[in-house]
């Protein structure tokens, strides 16, 4: 019989990069989610109206809200890309562990690329 640890470090804990892609795939859905209410709002107000446009396109502008919507823009990326990973998988493909991992480093690397493209239209 093994004992459990009395010390659990989860930073020293060197996890597998299919476990780093599906937690960062779960990470991105919450950060979707809580980010995707203020810009539905931002929507909303700059279809309302032409001063609502333009207040919406004067806070555009701003730093916070490019940062913002840098990172629901990032986020949303990342998450179908992860999202299209886990439905190939899904379907009973990549399943070994090569497979799993070379499809986790895809992920990375495309969604990566995706994103620095996605980052020059916002900045």
């Amino acid at each position: 019989m093994s004992k459990s640890p009395l010390f659990l470090n989860l930073l020293k804990i060197r996890l597998p990069i299919t476990a780093k892609a599906s937690i960062t795939h779960r990470i991105s859905a919450v950060g979707v989610f809580f980010l995707i209410f203020p810009f539905m709002g931002a929507l909303v107000i700059a279809t309302s109206s032409p001063e609502g446009f333009l207040f919406i396109e004067n806070l555009g502008s701003l730093f916070l809200f490019k940062i913002l919507l840098n990172l629901f823009v990032a986020g949303l990326t990342y998450h179908y890309i992860a999202g299209i990973r886990h439905l190939i998988m899904d379907f009973g493909y990549w399943e070994t562990l090569k497979a799993g991992s070379i499809s986790a480093y895809g992920v990375f690397i495309f969604s990566g690329i995706l994103i620095i493209y996605f980052s020059t239209f916002i900045w």
